[in-house]
């Protein structure tokens, strides 16, 4: 879970921002998550692959008219690799308590060995009113397809 707010300014010892990708396209709720690990069953202490820096933005883009975009680094520097070839990761955006909205994305594959960027984009069905509500992104349990690739 991330609580949504501004996007952060521009500094030094941090990378920028890479979601929304144009913000002077509408306003903007931001947030980040720092990882996501998958495993293989049963082995808790070592990480099949992750998703690091999961950036997520909602903008508003017109009236009625709003698109979630999210970056993430695919870390495949683990013990092998994976797809959400099960079930998307979903993304339960939130507001007072309760999810307004929701966002699956079907990323691709992370590869054993790499560490690539990943990109999404999806329109979101949300009212102005409800944009407004919007504080916090809920990742709730997922599964992913996993091949271990230990030498």
């Amino acid at each position: 879970m991330c609580l949504l707010g501004p996007i952060p300014p521009r500094t030094p010892s941090r990378s920028d921002a890479q979601v929304p990708s144009d913000t002077e396209r509408g306003a903007s709720k931001y947030g980040r998550i720092p990882f996501v690990y998958f495993y293989q069953d049963g082995a808790a202490a070592d990480p099949a692959f992750g998703l690091l820096d999961i950036e997520i933005a909602i903008q508003r883009r017109g009236p009625e008219d709003f698109v979630c975009e999210v970056y993430a680094i695919g870390d495949g520097y683990q013990s092998g690799h994976g797809a959400s070839t099960p079930g998307p990761l979903l993304f339960e955006f939130r507001g007072r308590g309760r999810t307004i909205v929701k966002a699956e994305w079907r990323y691709p594959t992370v590869l054993s060995g790499h560490m690539d960027a990943l990109t999404f984009s999806t329109p979101l069905a949300l009212s102005d009113d409800q944009f407004g509500l919007l504080d916090s992104v809920l990742l709730p349990p997922a599964r992913a397809e996993v091949t271990v690739c230990l030498e």
